[in-house]
């Protein structure tokens, strides 16, 4: 039987992770490192 996954994906801009609706009006949401440590845990 088929597992499904979720693959998480960080959008980042300059060098920190934003978050857009349809890549417009970014906001940025903090650093790389932070978020991808709360991905991991």
């Amino acid at each position: 039987m088929l597992t499904r996954r979720i693959i998480p994906c960080l959008d980042v801009r300059d060098g920190q992770v934003v978050k857009g609706v349809r890549f417009r009006d970014h906001l940025v949401m903090g650093e790389i490192v932070d978020l991808a440590l709360r991905y991991r845990d």
